[in-house]
């Protein structure tokens, strides 16, 4: 009888739910997709979650006895060894043990963890990483996080933080972040950051082909717009991507400076215009990097979207075979 693992990822915006075999294979390459009920309280934020695997197992007629482990990709910051969402608005979870009521109420062993620990156990073992043994994950979308994995292991850190790439100061002086810090690499590089940048733009009264696609409204301002201004050749569009590709080189030249790793896997929505801006970022790299990085030590993910269902995969697996082979 067959059995498998029931997967989830829990964004902001929508969630996503999957199955996996044993093997670590995503069944019918079939992803459940549902809008997230953020800012409606704690409770139905979670019954939302129970929803999005119910009808998991429902699309694919098994039973909860089929399933051998719960993986869950969860907003942060979290405890991931105590299974705790410590602090999450949008959700309206603050302390709220995710990974016990889910296991109390399917019965299974359960784990969770952030987006960006589980995108680089997911490059590590099925994506752009794989053979290599230090790997560096960084997404690049609505914020910039990441994941590092140091001699095939996750490494987490003393209290559970490392991997915050997005934090990662690139100008002294520079932005105020929510984090406290400022010049943190998400203030300029993140899909929210370029947004941020051509809304004030428009405001000081500049023109070109991105506005009017957008309307002159600030709300029609996104990142499909800009691609499509930059692929028009708008020179506003291709030198905004320019200062994308410096802000990236920058912070992509401190990681390897500190971690040298073997590769660094880019993700995340702004990285599918990487075509306006990979030659810029790379050459600001190798200017700023004391060792020599070779072009092909910076990779984009083949696993897109799906790369949290994969890391979620990966860590229940091991915690799964861990527990089995203790007992």
């Amino acid at each position: 009888m067959s059995r498998f693992y029931l997967i989830m990822d829990v964004g902001g915006t929508k969630s996503t739910g999957a199955l996996f075999t044993e093997e670590g294979e995503l069944v019918d390459g079939y992803a459940h997709v549902v809008q997230s009920q953020t800012y409606h309280g704690e409770e139905a934020v979670y019954q939302n979650t129970r929803k999005v695997l119910d009808d998991v197992i429902a699309h694919f007629g098994i039973s909860v006895d089929d399933v051998i482990g719960i993986g869950v990709g969860a907003p942060g910051p979290l405890d991931q060894e105590r299974g705790v969402i410590l602090e999450a608005p949008m959700m309206g979870w603050r302390n709220f043990p995710l990974a016990e009521r889910l296991s109390r109420d399917y019965g299974k062993p359960t784990r969770i963890d952030n987006d960006g620990n589980l995108g680089a156990l997911a490059e590590h073992r099925f994506g752009e990483g794989r053979g290599f043994a230090n790997v560096m994950y960084m997404t690049v979308s609505t914020g910039c996080g990441g994941g590092i994995v140091i001699n095939n292991q996750l490494y987490r850190g003393r209290h559970g933080g490392a991997g915050e790439v997005g934090h990662v100061s690139i100008d002294l002086t520079g932005r105020e972040c929510p984090c406290g810090s400022t010049g943190c690499v998400e203030m300029y590089a993140s899909g929210t950051a370029i947004v941020r940048q051509m809304k004030a733009d428009m405001k000081e009264g500049m023109k070109n082909q991105v506005f009017e696609l957008a309307g002159y409204e600030e709300e029609n301002l996104n990142g499909r717009i800009l691609t499509q201004a930059a692929e028009a050749g708008d020179t506003y569009a291709l030198d905004l991507y320019q200062k994308e590709g410096y802000y990236l080189g920058t912070a992509l030249a401190n990681y390897f400076n500190l971690y040298d790793p073997d590769v660094i896997v880019l993700g995340g929505g702004v990285t599918k215009a990487r075509t306006f801006f990979h030659r810029e970022m790379v050459r600001v790299l190798k200017e700023r990097c004391l060792q020599p990085v070779d072009e092909s030590q910076i990779r984009y993910s083949i696993l897109n979207d799906r790369v949290v269902l994969y890391g979620a995969y990966c860590m229940i697996h091991d915690y799964v075979a861990r527990d089995a082979s203790q007992n």
